[in-house]
Parts: structure tokens; C-alpha cells; sequence
């Protein structure tokens, strides 16, 4: 066969190969299918970042993701506000629209609520950019001060201790005043938005005074979130945390030890009384969803769980900062994966020593440019062997049309 028409037998041949055999995109990754440079993929890859079946620059993908969002069948995102234009959450830019809803507490909100460093739960679409469809403001505590270690940074509210870091905001309500630390006094009603170190503890992300000590009223809220570790249904007492509260004992009819819960009650005449108490909302529920949490890690029966979500490790999970030797209780992580089941989460990777209110999920690094697979003639295929290729190829003879 003359070496110009077995030439274009080659090309014709390859182009009209099933899907199932096709060759791989030569450039750089490793996918079911195929991948293109920076990443690993189910069936394919685009750059910056890991896909079901294919993503787009910068972010994370199911099904497919445009530039600068996350995308499958939704987005879940638990962590805090780190900066605003839009708002961002664990990195990620969330588009803000005129049909986002808000709640704050499990009461209905507006953008006007959201502070820096609020912890929020966010519930969004992706089309081009993440856009949220639902914000939820998730304070840890409210209530009264009761101590202050201005040296430790450290304060006390119902029991539970609250650390404070050096960047850690100090705000007034319906205001935009800013306040040093210095300024908390004991009897300072507060709001406090933070993440569960357990045991009664919590670091806090943004603390919001609400009434000074010398202008509260005689009656103000009372707001704890935590996990049930004890009931004592004949002195009608519940323990959340370090916290034991008096309640309804009907209240304790529907909770059981170990579930996560918010109570919400009031001081009257400084004594604390507890009016709701009811299970928190699991924030990874959608099947299918992508995922991104940030929170410290607990042990609970079943394995690992971070905000009562519980984490399935398997041999495809990429550990960063640390290895899967490094998971241990009160080690503060982020998680990127998918809801396999409701309140369950399939990670993908998780990252070790992140900084809440600076961080985000760093892009897959960049494999290097391998040369086209054709020129590999010891790369074996299906079902055929590699194309025998000239040395130098000769192009095919056109006829002259002068």
C-alpha cells in the first residue's frame, strides 16, 4: 500500500474508533477515560481541580463545573464568612442574588444579617458560579458573659469556654463600630458564632455585642448548640456540653444522648430557662452534593465526624498537611468530598492545620506535559496494536488544481 493512502487509512481508522476505545488526551493526568493537565477524573479533567465526570478551572465538579464554582447536583458549604463581595466560604466565592433566602437562628434573615466570620451553612447552585440559594447564620452561643481572661483571650457563657483569636472580630449590633477584646466585661450579652472544639469549648470566629452589662434588659435570649451528653429526665435536666440546663421535662421526651441540638430560651431575672430544644439540621442531606466542611474533628460510634456529620476514609483519599495517621479528636480540618448518604460524606481529601477565616482549597498541582501517547509505541491497546508510524511521514499527494 503506498505510504500516503496507508497514512490516511491510519487517521480514518482512529477517528471512527468506538468511545469506549478512544485514546486519551495526552496532556498530563489520569481519569477514567481520560484527563487533561491538573488533575484525576472519573471520565475527564479539565484544569484546577478533581470531577465525577468532568471540571472546569477552578473549582470542584460532579457532573461538570464552570469556572469559579463547585458543581454536581448542588453545593453544601459549612464554614465561616471570610471576606464579603458575594460572600466566601472555606475559599470559595458564593454569588449572592436577589433570590437568596436567609435565616439567622432558624428565623428568617436578609444579606444585611451576615457578618465577617459568622458561621453559616450554604446551600447553592453552580451555573458558571456558585450561586447560594439558601444562607443560614448558626450562632454557637448567646447569652451572658460570665467571666472574661483578657490575657487568655478567653471568656465563659452558660459554662461553655470561648477562645478567641487575635483576628477574632469584637462588634456592636446595628452598628458598624468595631471593639477590642479589652471592651468585653462579664454581664455583656453576646452572640457568638465559632466552631465546636467539644467538650464545652469553641473557638470563636466573630463575637457580636449585643447589650452592654450596664444597659441589658431584664429579660434577654439564651441560644446553645452542642451535643446531648446527658439526660436526667427526674431532675428534668439536660447537659450540653459543660452546660446543664433545667428544662420542660416534655422537652426531653424527643432527645436522646449523643444527638446534636440548639436549645433556645431566655434569662429571666438572671436565672436561665429553656423553652425549645430541637435536633440540629444535618447540613450534608442531598445525595449526590459536593461538600465543604470545616470544623474540628470528633470521634463518634461509627468513625470520624466533624458538626455531627460523619466521614468515610477510603484508599482514594488524598490527606494534606498530614496523613490519615493525623486524624485525631480535636485536630481541626476541612473536608472536600460528596454526601453518600444523609449526614455521611464520602471525603475526598481532607487538610490538615487550615486557618478558618484564611483558607481555601488549594488547586491539584500541576503534572507535567507528557508527549503525545502515539509517539509511545509500547503503550499497549485494546484490541489492536500501535500504529506503525514512518519516521518521517510523508503527506499525502493533493492534485494540482493549476
Amino acid at each position: 500500500m503506498p505510504k500516503a493512502l496507508r497514512w490516511w487509512v491510519l487517521v480514518l481508522g482512529l477517528a471512527t474508533l468506538p468511545e469506549a476505545w478512544a485514546l486519551p488526551n495526552p496532556a498530563g493526568g489520569v481519569g477514567g477515560s481520560g484527563a487533561t493537565p491538573d488533575g484525576i477524573g472519573g471520565t475527564g479533567i479539565h484544569p484546577g481541580g478533581i470531577g465525577g465526570t468532568g471540571i472546569h478551572p477552578g473549582g470542584i465538579g460532579g457532573t461538570g463545573i464552570h469556572p469559579g464554582g463547585i458543581g454536581g447536583t448542588g453545593i453544601t458549604a459549612l464554614g465561616v464568612i471570610q471576606r464579603f463581595g458575594s460572600i466566601y466560604v472555606n475559599g470559595q466565592e458564593y454569588v449572592l442574588s436577589p433570590q437568596t433566602r436567609y435565616s439567622v437562628d432558624g428565623t428568617a434573615g436578609t444579606a444585611k444579617d451576615l457578618r465577617l466570620g459568622d458561621r453559616v451553612t450554604v446551600q447553592a447552585a453552580a451555573d458558571g458560579q456558585a450561586v447560594a440559594q439558601v444562607v443560614r447564620v448558626e450562632h454557637a452561643v448567646i447569652g451572658r458573659v460570665t467571666n472574661v481572661d483578657a490575657a487568655k483571650r478567653q471568656f465563659t457563657i452558660l459554662g461553655e469556654t470561648i477562645q478567641a483569636g487575635k483576628m477574632t472580630p469584637l462588634t456592636v449590633r446595628n452598628s458598624d463600630q468595631s471593639l477590642p477584646f479589652a471592651a468585653l466585661k462579664a454581664g455583656d450579652v453576646v452572640s457568638v458564632s465559632g466552631l465546636d472544639r467539644g467538650n464545652g469549648h469553641w473557638l470563636a470566629t466573630e463575637i457580636c455585642r449585643r447589650y452592654p452589662a450596664d444597659a441589658a434588659p431584664a429579660r434577654v435570649p439564651l441560644l446553645l448548640r452542642g451535643r446531648v451528653d446527658a439526660i436526667y429526665p427526674g431532675q428534668n435536666t439536660l447537659e450540653v456540653g459543660a452546660t446543664k440546663l433545667k428544662v420542660n421535662g416534655t422537652l426531653l421526651r424527643a432527645i436522646q444522648v449523643g444527638q446534636s441540638v440548639v436549645v433556645r430560651g431566655e434569662y429571666t431575672d438572671g436565672k436561665t430557662r429553656a423553652e425549645s430544644i430541637s435536633p440540629t439540621a444535618l447540613a450534608a442531606q442531598e445525595v449526590g452534593n459536593r461538600v465543604s466542611l470545616l470544623g474540628y474533628l470528633d470521634r463518634g460510634t461509627d468513625g470520624w465526624t466533624t458538626h455531627g456529620v460523619s466521614l468515610v476514609e477510603n484508599h482514594h483519599t488524598l490527606y494534606e498537611n498530614g496523613d490519615a495517621a493525623d486524624m485525631q479528636a480535636g485536630s481541626m480540618v476541612a473536608i472536600e468530598g460528596r454526601v453518600q448518604a444523609p449526614g455521611v460524606v464520602n471525603a475526598e481529601r481532607i487538610i490538615f492545620s487550615v486557618n478558618p477565616m484564611d483558607f481555601d482549597f488549594p488547586i491539584i498541582p500541576r503534572m507535567p506535559v507528557l508527549p503525545p501517547v502515539l509517539h509511545h509505541p509500547e503503550i499497549e491497546r485494546p484490541e489492536f496494536g500501535p500504529p506503525e508510524i514512518e519516521p518521517l511521514v510523508e503527506r499525502p499527494e493533493l492534485p494540482d488544481n493549476d
